[in-house]
């Protein structure tokens, strides 16, 4: 299995851009079927400097990953709501047991 993790920080274009974002990515399980286990959450701002969504999906396998990275739904969310106040990102894909 491939589990796939981003922390994704935005500009302050404020509350509606973040829960826009949430609501796309979320909306991506039921558009793309490779997707096994998927969770889009906002940060809690417990400390400063920290990401505002976190991103955690899982996949069988890493064609399946590479599948949901290309597909144009995905495409549309990252290139219409994240890009545009994206003012950073981690990411990383490791293989669980």
């Amino acid at each position: 299995m491939i589990r796939h993790t981003v922390l994704l920080s935005l500009d302050g274009a404020g509350e509606e851009a973040i829960s826009t974002v949430i609501e796309e990515l979320r909306a991506l399980p039921a558009l793309i079927p490779e997707i096994t286990r998927y969770s889009v959450e906002r940060d809690l701002g417990l400390q400063a400097g920290t990401a505002h969504v976190v991103i955690v999906g899982d996949f069988a396998s890493a064609d399946d990953y590479r599948t949901y990275s290309a597909h144009p739904e995905h495409v549309r969310v990252i290139d219409d709501h994240i890009r545009p106040h994206m003012t950073g990102l981690l990411r990383a894909q490791v293989e669980l047991p």
